[in-house]
Order: structure tokens, then sequence, then C-alpha cells
């Protein structure tokens, strides 16, 4: 038996998110059916995140158990053929039997990314979350501070009536820069509630705009209640850029 471990790029604005759906295009269900094709086999594939419709991942990590021998460059080589343009496979590594690509994370990275400037731009259309009007960073940096550190992230998640989940989070570091007109955000973290980043990342635009003070994003996060930030950003501007396992830096 060997455990393979696969680095993932994909676009994703054709699919319903990472995960396996029934009738409807998915990463994962891309990647599996290629899996199929070549191992003749039934394959489970974990992923270390479950991203959402929409978005994108430069860094995604999954893993899968197989019999068959076939050398690693035959098998990317055959799944980055099979695969869609807008998924590829950039590695694949041998890893023990016992790693598991979620629960073996130590941390993850997400860069969210604002195009902010007036007229739009057809480079950046489904890459980023289009925003004309002027944003204040600074004030942006300065409200993101509150949401560093241990906490109820209530407000910040998606209702899930169907699950009990433990709102309780980690946030190592936001970094805000602003590089010509695009707006970078990154996010560290050890694992984020669903929607999270992009409860979070709309809630500091309204900071940017002037809509809230950074100080009442502290008042939000206390609250822990989703009605006090009724906002979510785009799902075009979010990157899985990283998963973290041994290199973690927090």
């Amino acid at each position: 038996m060997r455990n393979l471990k696969l680095t993932v790029e994909y676009l994703g604005t054709n699919y319903y998110g990472w995960q396996v759906l029934p009738d409807k295009p998915t990463v994962a269900g891309e990647i599996i059916k290629a899996l199929r094709t070549i191992l003749k086999e039934e394959v489970k594939l974990v992923g270390a995140s479950r991203t959402d419709a929409g978005v994108h991942a430069r860094g995604q990590v999954a893993n899968f158990k197989t019999e068959k021998e076939i050398p690693k460059e035959r098998l990317i080589r055959g799944l980055n053929g099979l695969l869609p343009p807008d998924i590829k496979v950039t590695k694949i590594e041998e890893v023990p039997l016992d790693f598991d690509s979620r629960r073996n994370a130590k941390g993850k990275e997400y860069l969210y990314r604002i195009f902010n400037r007036s007229i739009p731009s057809p480079f950046e259309y489904r890459r980023s979350w289009f925003f004309p009007f002027p944003l204040n960073t600074e004030k942006m940096a300065e409200a993101s501070s509150f949401l560093i550190g241990v906490h109820d992230f209530t407000s910040f998640s998606k209702k899930d009536r169907s699950k009990e989940v433990n709102p309780i989070r980690e946030v190592n570091e936001i970094k805000i820069e602003k590089i010509g007109n695009t707006i970078e955000i990154r996010v560290w973290g050890r694992s984020f509630l669903r929607h999270m980043v992009r409860v979070m990342v709309a809630t500091l635009v309204k900071v940017g705009e002037g809509k809230l003070k950074p100080e009442d994003v502290k008042e939000i996060l206390e609250g822990r209640n989703r009605e006090r930030a009724p906002f979510l950003a785009p799902a075009d501007g979010l990157y899985l850029e990283k998963v973290f396992y041994e290199d973690y830096p927090y």
C-alpha cells in the first residue's frame, strides 16, 4: 500500500467547490475521475481544505492510498493530461501511510485579492473582487488587529444549523498590502470556519470605505452573532495559498 500526497492548483470559477457533490462539477470530483481512469480502481481522496464554490487554490493538498506501483512521474503526467486546464497537479510525493492531509495540517495561508480602481480589468475578471471605490488600507490594517488571536468567530462564520461547530479559532497574522491597483489581504491560521475569511475581508472593506470604524470590528467579534456582520466578500478573490505541515511559521 502506498500513500501519495498531491499539491494542486486550480481556478475554482467553474466548480462547486472542492468536495465531491452528486451531479455537480467539483475539483476533487475531477481529480478522482482522472485517478480512476489511470489506476483502474476506486479512490478515496482526502483534501486539506474544503474550499467553497468559486474559490481558487495555489497550494491545495490532498492524499490518497493505492496498491498500484505506477511511478510518480508517470502518474503526474497522466493526471495533468486528463485534468481540465483549470486544474493541475504540481507535485506528487510518497508519504507515510498514517499521513492525512487534513488532520496533519499545522496551519494554512489564505490570500484575498481586491482589484481597486474605478474601471474593472478583463484580466482580473473572476480572479479578484472588483471594488471601484477608494479604500483606506491603514484603517483596514488597524481593524484587522482585533481579529488576531484566539476568539469566538461566530460573527464571522456561515450559519450551519445542521451540526454543531466549535466557533473558537486562532488567527495568527493578517497582512494588508496595496500593490498597484490590487489590495492583497493575507491571513494565517490553524483552521477556519466556513466563510470566515470572506466575512472578515468584507468587514475590513466596510472599514476601508468608512462605513465602519476600526473599533467596530472588536464589538462585532465580541457580539458572537452572525447578524452583526452581514457581509460576505465574493468567492472570486479568495485563494488557498499554502497548507503547512512541518514548516508553519507561527
